[in-house]
């Protein structure tokens, strides 16, 4: 199937847009509907419910992950951590700029 996309105006080609998105969302919402389907009969086989099957399963993230560690400290305040992942603090920039090393201040 080719259409001449050229030959439309542009009132014709923003109304085949809205039917192709309302189509591909028809579409999309029939076949999570299958899946869905086919996913119970699938689980009701091994003799659970569907639902039971999501119960157990991790959504977002890994599960166990929590805080990162710290691996160093502000010797002058040993409350200011850094674990070493994402921006430098300001405090651990001056500490190298100072000349010492992180390996002095590791936890």
């Amino acid at each position: 199937m080719n259409i001449d996309l050229k030959v439309l105006s542009i009132a014709e080609l923003k109304s085949l847009q809205k039917d192709i998105a309302s189509e591909m969302d028809a579409r999309g919402k029939e076949e999570r509907q299958k899946l869905l389907q086919e996913f119970r009969e699938k689980a009701r086989a091994l003799g659970v419910s569907l639902e039971e099957l999501l119960a157990v399963a991790p959504r977002g993230k890994a599960q166990g992950a929590g805080k990162v560690a710290a691996k160093y400290a502000n010797p002058a305040n040993p409350a200011q951590t850094w674990t070493g992942r994402g921006k430098r603090p300001h405090w651990v920039s001056e500490y190298i700029a100072a000349g010492k090393s992180l390996d002095d201040i590791k936890v």
